[in-house]
């Protein structure tokens, strides 16, 4: 019955789409999705329906909770923020059933270029049709890159159209991903130019795409401002209990003129700060 349907079992007994990026087979880490537990995927949220309570226990569980952290730019700089679309935010009402925001929304103009926040390689490329989160582009970022002892993957979504890098492409920090937009399936309301910025990151270094995707083995969620701590914990639950003189965290970004602050900086903010 499953082999009708183009799907097979995987190694852990879940039925699993049979799909793949072509183009990522040949890059470090990549494994084929069936390598990768069906629970990343309702993590991630585009699985069966890519909501609802089930999903959201799962989210939950691998690191979608409110925090409390916020970014204070290095410096003082004047630096694009995160509106109230923030971090784990319960996104029920607008979905119509059981959701969590998985990343945090930064608003700018129409076409002003994201910058990526580390040093990587694409690993995602999404059109997103019919689905909310619209255009999509995902980095990998290995420990030397990103000055991390753990693998991260950054995604930037909503953009106007599709970044002209292709998969496999390697890109410095900074480098341009794409220009913001709202693309993506839209509600009653209509969506302020913004772009959606999430994290995941895993112990392991395999990691797969399915063609919607792309699923860390053993991934876990990250609070976008926790990717700026210089150190331990990254994890949400543990940073929900920091004391609140620890909540403010410290983030670099690129300048106008091309330089980072500070200079020796391994991660950035996604847009241009004055």
């Amino acid at each position: 019955m499953l082999a009708a349907l183009g799907m097979f079992v995987s190694s852990e007994g879940y039925p699993t789409q049979q799909k793949s990026c072509g183009a990522c087979e040949v890059l470090d880490g990549f494994v084929p999705p069936t390598n990768i537990h069906d629970d990343i995927r309702k993590m991630v949220g585009k699985y069966k329906g890519g909501g609802g309570k089930k999903n959201v226990a799962i989210q939950k569980a691998r690191g979608v909770i409110e925090t409390g952290l916020q970014p204070e730019f290095i410096g003082g700089a004047d630096c694009p923020e995160i509106d109230s679309e923030q971090w784990a935010i319960d996104y029920s009402k607008k979905r119509g059933k059981a959701a969590l925001h998985r990343g945090v929304d930064i608003p700018q103009p129409k076409g002003t270029p994201i910058r990526a926040v580390a040093e990587g390689v694409v690993v995602g490329r999404f059109m997103n049709k019919g689905r909310k989160d619209g255009i999509a582009v995902v980095l990998r970022h290995t420990p030397e890159q990103s000055g991390l002892s753990f693998w991260t993957y950054s995604q930037y979504a909503h953009l106007r159209e599709m970044s002209p890098l292709p998969i496999g492409a390697k890109v410095k920090m900074g480098g341009e991903i794409g220009k913001t937009s709202n693309t993506g399936k839209m509600g009653r309301n209509v969506r302020r130019d913004a772009l959606h910025f999430a994290i995941l990151y895993s112990a392991h270094p395999e990691w797969s795409n399915d063609g919607a995707v792309v699923t860390p083995r053993d991934g876990y969620f990250m609070d976008p401002n926790a990717f700026y701590r210089l150190s331990p914990p990254y994890d949400s639950l543990s940073m929900s209990k920091l004391p609140q003189d620890q909540k403010s965290i410290p983030v670099p970004y690129m300048r106008k003129d091309g330089g980072f602050q500070p200079s020796n900086t391994k991660r950035i903010w996604p847009y241009v700060c004055d």
